[in-house]
């Protein structure tokens, strides 16, 4: 099914991109689809600037459909983009869950399709109905969730990680982890802990057996696919159930530390408090 003719790429400018950006620009091309224009991404976090001029390039070029290329913040930011361009208003009024649907129907309108192209292994933004933004004035991420904001078409080939350097690939690795471990942590008792308690075994077990080789491999193509799947599988996980305490702490260091680093050194600190918590009350102890 086509999704649209008339395409604008927002794209990452890593290291190396520029080969990958015009192998996207000619297969689009070679689709029947005109590309209107390209436009640079979001740096990390996805400040809420970057939105602004990501949405007023959208509104320039007019498109019926819209490609991103790069990481999480990237496709975050493109996301909420699409939003912006279909509803108006601030990006403010649409954080929470549920609000793009509400706010589509109550308009009588929908968003453009969306094609995200991921380029690192870490939050399958381009799987999710996830979307944070950053205000940079006050150091805050906060959250759109909508299912209305998954990506039509997600697309990853691992092979584009390859270059990706040794901080980004342990902090890409260490979130998708962390989806897995913290949905896993919530689904206790829910109808869907047996099949979550399989995703997360397996992106954990990817992760934890593949991202040493990696780091000291970094074309190791084996462990690269395999910390490709392993944060797709955590996008999968919080698509079944949401985050918990370690994500949520981690939206206010962004100033300190990256993301996947803020939740990795949070998680056991958050899990080892409900385990405490568990066990007295098990034991009948007061605290």
């Amino acid at each position: 099914m086509a999704l649209g003719t008339r395409a604008v790429l927002i794209r990452d400018g890593f290291a190396g991109s520029g080969g990958f950006v015009r192998t996207v620009e000619d297969s689009l091309r070679d689709a029947g689809i005109e590309v209107l224009s390209t436009t640079d991404g979001a740096a990390p976090n996805a400040p809420g600037e970057d939105l602004a001029r990501i949405t007023v390039a959208v509104r320039e070029s007019r498109p019926d459909l819209i490609v991103s290329f790069g990481g999480g913040s990237m496709i975050d930011a493109a996301k909420a983009a699409a939003v912006l361009y279909a509803l108006g208003g601030e990006v403010d009024d649409y954080f929470g869950t549920g609000v793009v649907t509400r706010s589509l129907a109550a308009a009588g309108k929908s968003l453009l399709a969306h094609v995200a192209i991921q380029t690192a292994a870490s939050s399958a933004a381009h799987l999710t109905k996830y979307s944070n933004i950053t205000d940079l004035s006050t150091g805050q991420k906060k959250l759109i969730v909508d299912n209305a904001i998954v990506p039509a078409r997600p697309v990853f080939d691992f092979e584009v990680t390859m270059s990706a350097p040794p901080s980004l690939t342990a902090d890409g690795a260490l979130d998708g982890m962390s989806h897995c471990l913290e949905v896993l942590y919530g689904a206790v008792g829910k109808p869907y802990y047996a099949e979550m308690e399989q995703v997360a075994g397996e992106g954990i077990r990817l992760v934890l057996e593949h991202l040493p080789a990696v780091l000291r491999d970094p074309c190791n193509c084996a462990g690269r696919e395999a910390l490709a799947l392993a944060t797709d599988l955590g996008g999968y996980a919080i698509m079944l159930g949401g985050t918990n305490g370690a994500h949520l702490m981690s939206f206010s260091l962004i100033d300190i530390l990256s993301h996947g680093s803020a939740c990795a050194m949070l998680n056991p600190y958050s899990y080892g408090q409900k385990t405490r918590r568990t066990h007295h009350a098990q034991q009948g102890v007061r605290r």
